[in-house]
């Protein structure tokens, strides 16, 4: 059996840093009072044990994992762990600026996607804008060879 070749990240962008505050602030709390019922035997930690566990999961995830990654061909945005979308360079025909917290990709049929970039760091968002439109303009160049 074959291994798949795995593409090589070109450039990563992180999260907010307030995002992963909060979320880390969430499972620190959830955790201390899972642990404060389990030292009591009280029977709510039963109940509060999986969702504890799976809050804490998702934020170990989300601080190992950036928001957006681009590769040779594509990117990707990772929302959470279970929200991952991919879109390749060579469907996408023009970039929009960013209008609040999304910018809009139009596709070579002249459908049109917004793109929600509500999690990533702000010094981040104008320029991985640049970098998915550096890529499509990229390419159209490879293309048209």
């Amino acid at each position: 059996m074959k291994k798949q070749k795995e593409d090589k990240p070109l450039e990563y962008f992180e999260r907010s840093h307030v995002w992963m505050g909060v979320c880390l602030a969430l499972s620190c709390y959830s955790g201390f009072y899972l642990y404060k019922f389990i030292i009591e035997v009280n029977p709510i930690a039963f109940i509060m044990g999986t969702p504890t566990v799976l809050i804490i999961f998702h934020s170990l995830w989300m601080l190992l994992n950036p928001y957006a990654i681009i590769y040779k061909d594509k990117f990707e945005i990772k929302k959470s762990g279970i929200s991952n979308k991919m879109w390749h360079f060579i469907d996408i025909k023009k970039v929009s600026e960013i209008s609040g917290n999304r910018f809009v990709i139009t596709y070579n049929d002249d459908d049109q996607e917004r793109i929600y970039i509500m999690g990533i760091r702000s010094s981040h968002k104008q320029k991985f804008r640049d970098a998915v439109n550096h890529y499509v303009c990229k390419s159209f160049v490879e293309r048209e060879d």
